[in-house]
């Protein structure tokens, strides 16, 4: 293996189920966390989210992302990975997928193996085991993903469809100082919904691709408050959804809110001219949490310039 060159990855955050579209949606965020890759003596630097709390060996997720796709450790690799955090750690923001698939490119970029959205995209989803946040991760934008119905010839395969930047939409996220774990989450939704339940979720998922796809404001507005599957189950778990929803109703004319991924955090949708709005009023009701204006990022993780 030659000397390895000085590059670095960047992935975006990532939100899951965008309410309605519960392990289905996914969208990527303008929020990056990045990773400098060096010669070196198989170092991992850390700075700022988690830099307290994540291992810096070979244990560490960004390590061990880049042992599957160099095919060796970074110590064997002899390069030092330098990463800057960004994104929020066990906040619903995708901050594990993002730093899957900076280990994966880092390592793919060492061992000059070209790569591709697909292929990173299939390895994220092994590896982090969230395949919306996976998707939003490789592609940018928002991302539709489904499985094909298995038959006795194949295994059950994930399909992705970008669904492109929709840069019409601006975020604000409210982002609590508490974590919350996606087993927890988990934990309080069902096994089984009744039929009723059923249709009413199918209904909301078409009405949040109607929206998305066709630009159509009010039917994106309306799905926004349509979940049944994740949200009111987990509304104990994250009391904001309910409270940024009345701020918003209150306060502006945002199209709605919804969870991110399993939460804690929670995202406010608006158009262009309702965003400074939105990003004031939840500033003065939510001081005591982050609140972050995020545009949809046009493109996934990538070997920036």
């Amino acid at each position: 293996m030659s000397t390895p060159r000085t590059f670095t990855v960047s992935a975006p955050a990532s939100s899951g189920n965008l309410g309605p579209g519960f392990d289905v949606f996914g969208m990527a965020l303008e929020l990056r966390n990045t990773v400098k890759v060096k010669f070196g003596t198989g170092q991992v630097r850390i700075t700022g989210e988690g830099a307290d709390e994540l291992p810096t060996d070979d244990t560490n997720l960004i390590a061990r992302a880049f042992a599957q796709s160099a095919g060796t450790s970074i110590a064997a690799a002899e390069v030092d990975l330098h990463c800057t955090n960004r994104i929020p750690t066990a906040r619903g923001l995708g901050s594990s997928t993002a730093a899957a698939a900076c280990g994966l490119i880092a390592g793919w970029e060492v061992i000059e193996h070209e790569w591709d959205e697909d292929e990173l995209n299939e390895a994220l989803a092994a590896l982090d085991g969230h395949p919306d946040n996976a998707a939003a991760c490789a592609y940018g934008g928002v991302v539709l993903c489904h499985d094909r119905p298995e038959t006795p010839e194949e295994h059950a395969h994930l399909d992705v469809i970008p669904l492109g930047a929709a840069d019409w939409l601006h975020m604000v996220a409210v982002i609590p100082e508490r974590s919350l774990s996606t087993a927890d989450a988990r934990a309080v939704l069902p096994e089984t919904y009744d039929r009723r339940t059923a249709v009413q979720a199918v209904a909301g998922a078409a009405l949040l691709a109607a929206g998305l796809v066709g630009g159509h404001v009010e039917l994106l507005a309306d799905a926004l408050h349509t979940d049944v599957l994740h949200e009111p189950q987990r509304a104990e778990l994250v009391p904001e959804l309910a409270d940024v929803r009345a701020t918003l109703d209150a306060a502006t004319s945002a199209l709605g809110a919804t969870l991110s991924g399993a939460g804690p955090t929670v995202l406010a949708w608006c158009e262009p001219d309702t965003f400074d709005q939105a990003a004031a009023a939840l500033t003065i009701d939510f001081h005591e949490h982050t609140i972050l204006p995020l545009a949809i990022a046009s493109s996934g993780a990538r070997v920036d310039p």
